[in-house]
């Protein structure tokens, strides 16, 4: 623990007999502080052991000693939507851990994260995967530089001076010369030109990305600019056949009113008098404030989840508007797709700085487009080519340095937090004086940025939404994907879990100045050694063999969106009650997943259809016995509130008046079987009233996208009107800011509980 040294003033390695808590269940045992995780030991005959790497955790809740309860309690929230409770005999061991867990996930740097520390098994030793990705290689592989002679590579930015926050390998229409770019990237925030991501082979038309003009209140234009889209609009030609047409499209891919405020901030978006040679549309994706929003409320309806095994809060899962976020950025990729798949047409994507909803839109075209995304290698390289080498930035979004504001303590005689100690004060004094000079000694070597600070405020589970985005693919068409469910969920949890470096830094040049590649493991080591397990079993790569990629594309359905239900930590049941449209009863939960279970038997071989796939039976409840289980405990919190006048009895009042009305009506709606009474929404003017088919739209299906700029996604949306980019925020979006300050680190992960037998698996625990 050299780390810490003596900025620790109550550190503890072990305490035996330890209460762990987990959905209602109680098991003793012993708890293991380590350098990088806690362990928790069962003392029963199973001898299981539970693994959590400190960056899991988001928030960690202390309560003092009851004399009622005789113990004291941890309760930990994990960002895998993993809720867990440790009870403490006494008040000192209590203390001393919640001391240990925040002087050991609080670190001042990068540099003391695990992955630093990480030692590969037998199997990830025999692989070096830091350079799968080779960006030659992969463009090579769209023809650039073979069969496609309009479109080069450009070392305008080999020393990453022209752009710090893209990669070193650009390609650019090969009419352009470096000068324009030169001229152009000064238009651009943060000099994100627009760059090739992908061509498609069908027609060579492409996909760009960029980020947003400074256009300004004084409507700023550029000649340079203006030529340099014109020429990668021209790389192909309008086909000589009947019917067919080109209209470019400019993808702007923020409200309509974020992105006009960001005029008086000196950006905005493309005067499109000045482009007349294409079309624009907003798409009206949240930014990343909302974003993160959206999961808190997700987290509150799972809060309880360590002390009780009742189902999730459907009301605050509605309310959450998790599901319309997936769903809006499904619509817009499937925009995109459908304008270069069946017209002919080039896309140029932003949003402001193009590092968030840009990556993900393009991404998910991607995969749409081109089956190669859909394996397992084409996976992990459209990973490293449009969120790692474009700059995603993993550090400030996922929050890697936890925060001392995510450590609560509660009082003894209210709710709300205590004031701590004068020993716990001047901790967190040492603390955050040792990352402020970390940070300042870091960003003046170059061997890393201030932007890894813990600053809760430009969090966001961006790249979480996209894993979730592809998990509703691999639900709409099950055999069309190599990777299977568990893949995702995997990559999830070791964005969080900080073992490897991959996805550590915020762009390509801190992750060359930080040296990684010779330091840490590449997270592609996990996956390549395991590629068996991770194998889809119902994929046919014979389905995407067709003409030039004619019959290897696929369209999903935005408005078909589930939970992804096992990142939650939940059965399909318990997640199925709250869908896109609204809250239905648990007759329509059921229906929902029969019918899922349907397709699922429908598209087996012959020789793999068994018995529909189960939920296991530890966790699956029948409604007697969930019933039976919910008044039982419930009847057990009544007392504990009636013999006690602690603050947290007052608290859970209103849970367990809630939890008694649910379970009455959740009862009676599996005795009575009603017809379903799903809340209808008030459509969202993005979703247009006629059904088109997600495979092959009618022209005038597809046209009638483009055609209406009062509604569908040139929408004049009510949100808010903030960017991306720290210091563009106006006044009213910064006081929601403020306000988020205060609140925990929210989880955006997928960790895992089980034995680590295995010693290649000992800190990357299984999921449920």
């Amino acid at each position: 623990m050299t780390h810490l040294s003596a900025t620790v003033f109550n550190m503890i390695n072990q305490v035996d007999n330890v209460e762990m808590v987990r959905r209602g269940v109680h098991t003793p045992g012993t708890l293991h502080l380590t350098t990088h995780h806690f362990i928790f030991r069962d003392n029963t005959t199973s001898k299981k052991e539970v693994w959590v790497c400190y960056p899991i955790m988001a928030y960690v809740e202390r309560r003092p000693f009851s004399a009622f309860t005789g113990f004291s309690a941890l309760r930990i929230r994990c960002r895998d939507f993993a809720f867990l409770a440790f009870n403490f005999n006494n008040e000192r061991d209590s203390k001393a851990v919640f001391d240990t867990l925040m002087a050991l996930a609080c670190v001042p740097c990068v540099d003391h994260l695990y992955a630093f520390y990480y030692h590969p098994g037998s199997a990830e030793r025999t692989v070096n995967t830091w350079n799968i990705y080779d960006p030659i290689k992969e463009f090579q592989r769209m023809g650039v530089g073979t069969t496609v002679k309009s479109w080069r590579v450009t070392t305008i930015n080999k020393d990453y001076e022209f752009c710090p926050t893209y990669p070193r390998t650009l390609v650019v229409p090969a009419s352009v010369p470096d000068s324009v770019l030169t001229y152009a990237g000064r238009y651009r925030s943060k000099a994100r030109i627009p760059t090739l991501s992908y061509i498609h082979p069908l027609n060579n038309c492409t996909i760009t990305r960029s980020s947003q003009p400074l256009v300004g209140l004084k409507q700023n234009r550029s000649a340079q600019d203006e030529r340099y889209i014109h020429a990668i609009f021209t790389t192909t030609s309008v086909p000589n056949t009947y019917g067919a047409s080109q209209e470019n499209l400019i993808v702007d891919a923020r409200p309509t009113t974020n992105a006009i405020a960001q005029t008086a901030l000196g950006a905005g978006s493309e005067n499109m008098e000045n482009y007349k040679f294409a079309r624009k549309v907003y798409l009206g994706i949240d930014n990343i404030h909302v974003m993160r929003e959206s999961l808190n409320k997700v987290y509150e309806a799972l809060r309880d989840s360590d002390i009780t095994p009742l189902p999730p809060n459907r009301e605050l899962l509605y309310k959450s508007g998790w599901l319309k976020h997936i769903s809006t950025v499904m619509e817009g990729a499937v925009l995109m797709g459908k304008r270069i798949h069946f017209y002919h047409s080039h896309v140029l994507v932003h949003c402001s700085d193009g590092w968030d909803r840009t990556a993900q839109l393009s991404s998910l075209a991607q995969i749409f487009l081109d089956p190669y995304f859909r394996t397992i290698d084409g996976f992990i390289i459209l990973v490293e080519k449009e969120w790692l080498a474009c700059g995603h930035r993993f550090a400030e979004r996922c929050g890697h340095l936890s925060s001392e504001k995510s450590f609560v303590q509660v009082s003894d005689k209210s709710g709300t937090n205590s004031s701590q100690s004068a020993a716990h004060q001047a901790f967190n004094n040492v603390m955050s004086a040792a990352k402020s000079a970390a940070e300042k000694a870091s960003a003046g070597s170059g061997g890393g940025t201030s932007s890894n600070g813990t600053s809760l405020k430009y969090t966001a589970p961006i790249f979480h939404q996209f894993l979730d985005c592809v998990y509703q693919l691999l639900r709409q068409f099950p055999d069309r994907f190599e990777y299977q469910e568990r893949f995702l969920r995997r990559m999830l949890y070791h964005l969080y879990s900080c073992q490897y470096g991959t996805f550590l830094y915020n762009n390509e040049k801190e992750r060359v100045d930080a040296n990684v590649s010779q330091r840490t493991q590449s997270v592609w080591d996990y996956f390549v050694v395991r590629k068996k397990e991770f194998i889809n079993p119902r994929y046919i790569p014979d389905l995407d063999k067709g003409d030039r990629g004619a019959d290897a594309v696929i369209f999903p359905d935005p408005k078909n969106i589930r939970w992804w239900h096992e990142v939650f930590g939940r059965t399909e049941e318990e997640m199925s009650i709250v869908t896109l449209n609204g809250i239905g009863s648990t007759a329509t939960a059921h229906a929902v997943v029969q019918d899922r279970r349907r397709q699922q038997h429908h598209y087996q071989q012959p020789s793999q259809q068994k018995d529909p796939r189960l939920m296991p039976p530890s966790q699956t409840f029948t409604y007697d016995s969930l019933r039976d289980v919910a008044s039982s405990t419930l009847s057990s919190w009544a007392s504990s509130m009636a013999a006690s006048s602690n603050a947290w009895a007052n608290a859970a009042s209103p849970y367990i008046a809630s939890s008694s009305a649910f379970i009455s009506s959740t009862y009676a709606d599996a005795v009575e079987r009603p017809q379903p009474r799903v809340n209808e929404l008030q459509s969202s003017p993005i979703y247009r009233s006629s059904q088109k088919s997600a495979s092959s739209p009618s022209l005038s299906a597809v046209d009638s996208d483009m055609s209406q700029p009062t509604s569908g996604f040139s929408r004049l949306s009510q949100s808010t009107t903030t960017s991306d980019e720290p210091g563009l925020e106006d006044t009213q979006e910064q006081v929601a800011i403020e306000k988020l300050a205060g609140m925990s680190l929210d989880p955006l992960d997928s960790y895992s509980l089980t034995h680590a037998g295995n010693s290649d698996e000992a800190y990357i625990p299984e999921t449920q």
